[in-house]
C-alpha cells in the first residue's frame, strides 16, 4: 500500500513538473545591440551590457517575465500573440504605464525542434537583446 501511495505520488510531482516546463521558458541572454544614431545595429555599450549571461523567465501562458532585462512586475499591460507551436514562434508584447509608453517585444522561436530554442527582444529603450531559452 505504501509503495502504491508513494507511486501515486512521485507520478503526480513529474506529471505537474511537466507541464510547468511547458508552460514556462528559462533564457540567457547572450548579446546586446543597439540602434546607432547613424542607422546601424551595433554592439551596445551602456548599462544593457551586464545583462550578457544574465537568465529570464517567461511565462508561456500569461506573458509575464522575472528577470533584469525583460521583468514584468510594473507594466501596464502584457498581450501574449502567439503561444508558439510546431510551426510558429512565441510572441508577446508588454506596454508600461504612462506617461512614458515604453513597449517590450519578445520572440522566441519555438518552432525549432531542438530543445533549446533561440529567441530576441526589445528592451525598454533601443536595444535589442538575443540568446536562448529552454
Amino acid at each position: 500500500m505504501i509503495i502504491k501511495i508513494l507511486a501515486s505520488t512521485l507520478l503526480l510531482i513529474f506529471s505537474l513538473t511537466t507541464k510547468a516546463e511547458h508552460n514556462s521558458y528559462t533564457c540567457v541572454i547572450k548579446q546586446v545591440i543597439e540602434v546607432k544614431d547613424n542607422g546601424l545595429m551595433d554592439k551596445h555599450e551602456g548599462i544593457y551590457k551586464g545583462y550578457i549571461g544574465k537568465e529570464f523567465t517567461i511565462d508561456r501562458v500569461s506573458g509575464e517575465m522575472i528577470g533584469d532585462a525583460f521583468a514584468t512586475t510594473y507594466d501596464k499591460t502584457i498581450t501574449v500573440i502567439d503561444k508558439g507551436s510546431k510551426d510558429n514562434a512565441y510572441k508577446a508584447i508588454v506596454t508600461s504605464n504612462p506617461p512614458n509608453i515604453w513597449v517590450k517585444f519578445i520572440v522566441v522561436n519555438e518552432f525549432h525542434k531542438t530543445k533549446i530554442k533561440s529567441f530576441w527582444g526589445t528592451s525598454d529603450t533601443n536595444t535589442i537583446l538575443s540568446g536562448q531559452c529552454k
